[in-house]
């Protein structure tokens, strides 16, 4: 890690309330490393959290600094899902189409189930979105996980089958869930494009230098070192996010990049699949 190095590691949530006041699990954390320190925000809401972001991002850019940021939710979708609900298999169209119709405001009422009933009305067979709080019922999303059949694209990314546990991007609700997030996630992800531009590169989707870089991560590929590293009383989604930054920030500059930018660039990837060692060698 270079002295003008940022690091910053954010575990996402898909609340339909604010957060409350005390920090709690299921929220939001920002933790950074870098020039400036080190340190874990607790944000009550989606807005907040990119507020925030947008404000480190601002003053990065002021300082001339590097700043790598990772979100823990999948930035792709199975290869042809993206062509089957926008007619491009790029992945800026679905996020562009997302960053349309969700609407999620800055006390986080939002619309995602809403959004995966239109796509699953949209394509054929059943699902692919399933799964939903008891009480709703959505016209085109089942509560229980549906064939997937007649469509055009799997189940799970290349990547969702190499990684230890890691969850499919159409379950919506329940124990290891990850749609929600996304379809929450990338919008927001889409604004930040929209803001910076050139000055931002989204990997492995994009091979171009940038002073802003965003990639997925999955911190259950340390978890056993994070456990380790949990400090007494901390919230396991504050260890993570903190512990994960550590490990990236003790990589060697050329190295983090040659991770960050493996892997599929239609699906995405996880950065520093594979390379589980190394990543827990930095933290030393």
């Amino acid at each position: 890690m270079t002295s003008t190095d940022v690091i910053i590691m954010v575990d996402w949530s898909a609340r339909s309330a604010r957060s409350p006041a005390k920090r709690t699990k299921d929220a939001i954390f920002i933790a950074e490393t870098g020039p400036g320190g080190r340190f874990v925000t607790y944000c009550r809401s989606r807005a907040a959290a990119s507020a925030h972001l947008m404000a480190r991002f601002d003053h990065g850019l002021a300082e001339g600094w590097q700043v790598t940021a990772g979100f823990d939710f999948p930035f792709g979708y199975p290869s042809g899902f993206a062509r089957a609900v926008t007619g491009s298999d790029d992945p800026f169209a679905l996020w562009a189409w997302l960053a349309d119709v969700v609407e999620d405001d800055d006390r986080n009422a939002n619309n995602r189930l809403d959004v995966a009933d239109r796509i699953n009305a949209m394509l054929p067979g059943g699902g692919p979105f399933w799964s939903h709080p008891k009480g709703q019922t959505p016209a085109h999303v089942p509560f229980r996980k549906p064939r997937h059949e007649g469509h055009s694209f799997a189940e799970r990314r290349q990547v969702e089958t190499i990684a230890t546990g890691a969850s499919t991007c159409f379950q919506l609700y329940g124990n290891g869930a990850v749609a929600s997030q996304t379809l929450l996630g990338l919008p927001r992800l889409q604004a930040l494009r929209r803001r910076y531009g050139d000055r931002l590169a989204v990997r492995p989707f994009e091979d171009r230098a940038a002073p802003i870089l965003l990639a997925e991560v999955y911190p259950s590929l340390l978890d056993r070192a994070i456990r380790a590293r949990q400090r007494p009383g901390e919230i396991l989604d504050a260890a993570q996010v903190r512990v994960l930054a550590a490990a990236f920030a003790g990589l060697d500059p050329d190295r983090r990049d040659a991770m960050l930018r493996e892997g599929d660039r239609e699906e995405g990837w996880i950065a520093g699949l594979g390379h589980e060692a190394e990543l827990i060698a930095a933290l030393r």
